[in-house]
């Protein structure tokens, strides 16, 4: 299941040119951090970057499988309930 819903999540962000792979926060977030690694130089800046950004990506692919997962669960309590409230 979490397979289609990766499949899911890809495919919305190749319909939209990969823009809100990381959100603007998060992104600010990375270049703060990056800020503080002034030290570093060159390649080693650069990989840092790269798995900023890997781990950054990664975790909202997560967040978006748990989030639908969690959505069809409720959806399907909803549906069993017939939409009623308590």
């Amino acid at each position: 299941m979490d397979g289609r819903i990766r499949d899911i999540y890809n495919s919305l962000l190749q319909k939209h040119g990969g823009k809100g792979r990381i959100g603007k926060e998060v992104e600010q977030e990375i270049l703060n951090m990056l800020k503080g690694m002034e030290k570093l130089e060159g390649q080693e800046r650069e990989e840092c970057r790269d798995t900023l950004y890997f781990i950054a990506c990664a975790a909202q692919e997560d967040g978006f499988v748990k989030g639908f997962r969690y959505a069809s669960w409720l959806f399907a309590e909803c549906m069993r309930d017939g939409f009623t409230e308590d």
